[in-house]
């Protein structure tokens, strides 16, 4: 079992719209963390779940090009950009 995905973002709008795409995923958390939102989710297995999870970053940061989210995902950060 892999350890929980982490996906750290700054603006609670993006939290948002990023727990709107996660919905119904188990294991899904968001907590405010000083000046960021953190969306967790403890139960992703299998590729494409992961797979699932990081379109779904993407689709969140779409249309903001500032926007950023530190995704934490098997031991490593991945930075990912709106568009």
């Amino acid at each position: 079992m892999r350890e929980p995905v982490r996906i750290r973002v700054d603006d609670e709008r993006h939290a948002v719209a990023l727990t709107q795409e996660l919905f119904g995923i188990a294991g899904l958390e968001v907590q405010q963390d000083r000046d960021a939102w953190e969306v967790r989710l403890a139960n992703v297995d299998g590729d494409r779940v992961v797979v699932q999870v990081l379109d779904a970053v993407r689709r969140a940061l779409a249309g903001d090009p500032e926007a950023t989210a530190l995704v934490k995902l098997d031991g490593r950060e991945y930075r990912m950009r709106g568009e």
